[in-house]
This record gives structure tokens, C-alpha cells and sequence, in this order.
């Protein structure tokens, strides 16, 4: 039985390209092989709790990725690695971005006369996951020609593609101040792996009040041991 407390990661993650509002974009972002995960590992189970709150509390659009180096359920649309083979990472998200916009736009004249006419400017960051299709959280800049004020802001749009057709939008708004992504109240991650009997079940608690960017709180975890021998490959 194992235990510790998160405490190394709480700082502000890093924000490029926020203050950018038009102009072509110009990744040249690099990223380490994401490692597999393991429940044995304490370094994974610590960067486990990061990841649950960030994406908890921020529905999914703002995770320190630097910190993270082990393989989540969501992942980065970052550079040199590509998830599309015929596109760059820039074109993916803003093709991304663009649909979300267009379905939007679509979405809005149908419940009212005057709509929204939101223009895409740039897109800022992506990550995805995979499931019947593809879901994506897209963070970009785009101004609404219907507004009094068309200037650029800042929007997110978390939306599931799949194939040339299909679009379903969770989410489309505008971002969140990080004083509102902070005041989101999250319960410490339920167990973990407690549904297969030859991994170990991580149990956490928070035991200290929310600190630093995003108000995480601190959390201890207790791996309690498998119930039965994993089965070796032959």
C-alpha cells in the first residue's frame, strides 16, 4: 500500500498564442513520447489527479500538457505528431474550429431570425479523443459579424466529427475568465481501476483546500493490491 500527495503541479500552466487575434498560425510546439500508464507508478497516479481536475474544471479545454508525459483518455493535437495523415495539425484544427462555427451559425438561425454570424479568426489549442468518431475541444479566436462589437475574442467548442457529414456540438461558448474556471467545485476522482481484479484500486481524498492555478486541492491516494495474480503471456 502506497501513499502521497500532489503538490509539484500547482502553477499556471502556459497560454500560447492567447494574445494572438489574427494572422496565420505557426506551431512549433515539440512533444515527448507519452509514456503508457501504470498503476504501480506513483509519478502517473500524481499526474492522474492533475489531469481529472483540469479537465473537470475546465470541461476539457485547459490541461497543462507539459506536465503530463503518460497516455490519458484526452490527448493534445501538438506538434511533429500528426492524427490526420493527409492535413497538419494547424489545418485539422481549423477545420475543426470552422465546422463547429459553421453548425453553430446553422444552429442559431434556426431558433432565431437574426442568428449569429461568427467568423473564424484562429485557432489556439486542440485536443481529442476518440470514440464514434472523433470528439474535440477546440479553443480559437473568432469575432461575430452580427454582434455591436465584431471584435476578436477568445471561444471553445467541444464537438464530435465523424466522417464529412456528421457534426454534434456539447459545447460552443466563450471562454471562461480563469477566475470562473477556478471557482468550479470538483469531487476527488472516483476509484480508479476498481472494476479489474488484477490491477490495484487507487482510492484518493482530498485532504487540503484548493491552491495555486485552477484551485486544485490536495490529494492523497492508497493503492490497495489486486485481488487476483494478472496471468502472464506466455
Amino acid at each position: 500500500m502506497a501513499e502521497s500527495v500532489l503538490t509539484e503541479y500547482m502553477h499556471t500552466p502556459k497560454k500560447p498564442r492567447l494574445e494572438k487575434s489574427s494572422g496565420e498560425s505557426n506551431s512549433t510546439s515539440t512533444r515527448k513520447q507519452l509514456r503508457k500508464y501504470d498503476p504501480y507508478d506513483d509519478e502517473y497516479i500524481r499526474q492522474y489527479i492533475l489531469y481529472y481536475y483540469q479537465f473537470h474544471k475546465s470541461e476539457g479545454f485547459v490541461i497543462d500538457w507539459d506536465k503530463l508525459d503518460f497516455r490519458f483518455e484526452t490527448r493534445p493535437i501538438m506538434d511533429p505528431y500528426r492524427i490526420a495523415a493527409y492535413s497538419t495539425n494547424d489545418e485539422l484544427i481549423r477545420g475543426v474550429a470552422c465546422r463547429a462555427i459553421a453548425q453553430h451559425n446553422a444552429d442559431t438561425v434556426s431558433v432565431s431570425s437574426s442568428g449569429s454570424r461568427i467568423e473564424f479568426v484562429d485557432h489556439v489549442s486542440a485536443s481529442y479523443r476518440w470514440c464514434a468518431g472523433i470528439l474535440y475541444w477546440v479553443t480559437f479566436w473568432a469575432r461575430d459579424l452580427a454582434s455591436s462589437n465584431p471584435e476578436p475574442k477568445l471561444y471553445q467548442a467541444n464537438v464530435r466529427l465523424c466522417g464529412q457529414t456528421f457534426c454534434e456540438i456539447y459545447i460552443f461558448r466563450l471562454k471562461p475568465t480563469d477566475e470562473e474556471i477556478a471557482a468550479v467545485q470538483v469531487d476527488p476522482p472516483p476509484p480508479l481501476y476498481d472494476d479489474d481484479p488484477e490491477l490495484p484500486t487507487i482510492l484518493f481524498t482530498a485532504t487540503g483546500p484548493g491552491s495555486g492555478y485552477m484551485s486544485i486541492p490536495e490529494v492523497s491516494f492508497t493503492r490497495i493490491p489486486a485481488e487476483v495474480e494478472p496471468v502472464s503471456s506466455p
